[in-house]
């Protein structure tokens, strides 16, 4: 996605004044990354994993704005029925977290209300987040959850039913919080709004140190993770420290609110696991040892809670390969951006000065048949332009088409291609993922202790995912939510979602078409590199993954949807397109990604990384620009927003312009 976002900043009206060309190299047949989806059995979307976007994405939308506009289907596609891109991405206002009490769990159900305005507005502007803005919001927010006469009467009746009564009424805590807030008029509070802080703080951690129901405990750890935030952020003096946020991203940020006197329980608070969820925030998957920087925490936070417009969530109507990547190719092949696929880069060569990039080493994969002179990648299910889960074979001379996309499969190339410096090439931009740089960037890191540091320091994890598709709807099934999104269950498959409104872009036959269809996705625990085997490293993971989703099946997704377990397990038969089967078998025709290529990899921001983050401009080569969402681009987490910063910023510096010039919405300095 940042590759395909710098290709469109640089494909902007009038480039061919400045450039001779712009071409895509791209392995296998898909475009997206781990973005990519395609089209299996049935036209049924198959996807990486969960694809959600959150209402701060102000960039994505943008350019994703940007992109419909141009391609105007309603003139040029007036057939395909996903006309512009609020026909591809919808809103999606509920949401859910799973809460543990005691040896159950509970789902904590909740809507979050629409905010004004749009994603991606013509007129939105980027501006950096300032420590004292988001300290003042904070406060707001204490001070209003403290006033609140719902959560007032909530916790009143909590405290009077309680069997070991608190010392402390909601009295106290607003009494508290009122004078903390007003002690925090100046731009720059000091020890004085710390005691006050303090105050607030011990008397959430004597409630909390009682029995109350899960709902009562919920409100007093949201309340005392919110102070911790604020302590933190005064404590540390991170308003007058010129790197913001930064300054807390070497401590882990559930490490670092507990050591500012939050509860120790809000580390369990449903909100904080399901905060690492979303970042696949555990050292080598492992759910056992969570890794999250604070100052990215506490920054995201703040843009997913008063950054977002319209909805919190919105969800794509299609898969992402559908709707976001096969436009972004149909806009860019117009403009006269050329794309090269079936090209596996394999090595970037510096020149013997050791100032730029001098050569590019790639494996093309197959060779078109002899009429083709440009693969056409898109076919149409339902009149909708998507990618296929196989390369169209009509287009293809020689070569094996399966297996194209993993490092991990036999190289069986028709060619090796040489792209070099000043013939085929004048500048790059390089658009892989993070775990691909060791592989095809070695001279760059022997060469320079920057490249070393980033590709040591920078961690990646490992995720699993998998989609089932049900003939009875979520109510049927027993949950009365459909639609929504939930975090912080069971690992390894934490998060779900309940996706119909994908149902109606496949193509299912009348007798087996699914109500329901359900994506599921976790971290992996699996160390990178390995000394394994390849062959062996693979089937590994596959066996465990595939032997995970079986026993989530039958012990875990009672909790979403309890009509389909039986006494016996859950109940295969409820599955379209298994024709029968049950267990392994059944499972075989539905969908699981094991994504464990070092392309697939998720990038993590874990504590220490932040500051061995390479800006795209900062490559340390003439000819070299980064893209990716593992650069600094001011977002530093793995999403798709970042990605498409990062690729704004990669094109920005290509054109001579500054590193934010239009980039929208909040960050990091």
């Amino acid at each position: 996605m940042a590759g395909l976002a710098a290709a469109w900043r640089l494909s902007e009206p009038g480039w061919r004044d400045r450039h001779e060309s712009i071409t895509i190299y791209q392995r296998g047949w898909r475009l997206g990354g781990k973005g990519a989806s395609s089209r299996g059995e049935n036209g049924r979307i198959e996807e990486h994993g969960l694809h959600v976007w959150l209402g701060s994405y102000e960039n994505a939308f943008a350019l994703l704005r940007e992109c419909y506009s141009e391609l105007d289907r309603a003139t040029t596609d007036p057939d395909a029925p996903i006309q512009d891109w609020n026909e591809a991405l919808v809103p999606a206002d509920d949401l859910g977290l799973a809460d543990q009490w005691g040896s159950d769990w509970l789902v904590w159900p909740g809507r979050v209300s629409r905010s004004e305005g749009l994603p991606g507005e013509p007129d939105a502007s980027g501006r950096e987040i300032t420590v004292v803005d988001f300290l003042r919001r904070v406060m707001q927010l204490l001070l209003d959850f403290a006033e609140s006469v719902d959560v007032a009467a909530e916790l009143g009746l909590a405290l009077t039913t309680s069997p070991d009564p608190p010392r402390v009424s909601m009295d106290a805590v607003q009494t508290a919080a009122l004078a903390a807030v007003a002690a925090f008029g100046g731009q720059v509070p000091g020890d004085d709004v710390v005691e006050l802080v303090d105050q607030v703080l011990d008397l959430i951690s004597d409630v909390l140190d009682g029995e109350h129901p899960p709902e009562q405990r919920r409100s007093w750890l949201l309340l005392s993770m919110v102070t911790g935030t604020a302590r933190g952020l005064i404590a540390d003096g991170v308003v007058t420290d010129p790197r913001g946020f930064r300054a807390l991203n070497d401590e882990d940020f559930g490490e670092w609110i507990v050591r500012h006197r939050a509860h120790p329980g809000v580390r369990e608070f449903p909100l904080v696991r399901a905060l690492y969820d979303m970042v696949f925030g555990y050292t080598d998957g492992d759910p056992g040892r969570p890794s999250f920087g604070a100052g990215v925490a506490v920054f995201l936070t703040g843009q997913v809670l008063f950054g977002y417009k319209g909805a919190f969530f919105w969800k794509m109507t299609a898969g992402m390969g559908d709707v976001v990547i096969a436009p972004l190719y149909q806009a860019l092949r117009r403009r006269g951006v050329d794309f090269e696929f079936f090209h596996r880069v394999d090595a970037l060569h510096l020149g013997d000065d050791r100032l730029a990039v001098d050569a590019i080493t790639l494996g093309r994969q197959v060779q078109l048949a002899e009429d083709i002179d440009r693969y056409e990648p898109l076919t149409r299910i339902r009149g909708l332009p998507v990618f296929p889960a196989s390369p169209l074979s009509k287009q293809i001379r020689a070569g094996e088409i399966d297996r194209l996309e993993t490092h991990f499969g036999p190289k069986r190339d028709v060619e090796t291609r040489v792209l070099r410096r000043g013939v085929d090439f004048d500048q790059v931009v390089l658009a892989v993922s993070l775990g691909m740089i060791p592989i095809i960037g070695g001279e760059l890191i022997a060469d320079r202790p920057e490249w070393r540091d980033m590709t040591t320091h920078i961690r990646t994890v490992a995720t699993q995912a998998f989609q089932i598709w049900l003939r009875p709807d979520d109510r049927a099934l027993g949950w009365h939510h459909p639609g929504v999104t939930t975090s912080g269950y069971v690992p390894p498959f934490d998060t779900w979602a309940s996706m119909p409104q994908t149902l109606w872009a496949e193509d299912w036959p009348d007798n087996d078409r699914p109500g329901t269809v359900a994506y599921f996705c976790g971290s992996l625990e699996t160390a990178w590199p390995t000394g394994e085997n390849a062959a062996d490293y693979e089937r590994d993971c596959e066996l465990r993954v595939r032997a995970g989703v079986l026993q989530f099946l039958d012990r875990h997704i009672g909790l979403y949807l309890p009509n389909t377990v039986t006494e016996h397990g859950f109940a295969w038969q409820l599955l379209s397109g298994a024709n029968g089967e049950r267990g392994a078998s059944a499972l075989a025709t539905q969908h699981v990604s094991v994504n464990i290529d070092p392309s697939d990899r998720y990038v993590q921001s874990v504590p220490g990384s932040d500051r061995y983050r390479l800006r795209c401009d900062e490559s340390g080569y003439d000819n070299l620009v980064l893209a990716g969402d593992w650069t600094d681009c001011g977002m530093n987490a793995g999403c798709i927003e970042a990605a498409v910063m990062s690729g704004l910023e990669a094109a920005n510096a290509l054109l001579g312009r500054g590193r934010f010039h239009r980039i929208r919405g909040y960050y990091l300095p």
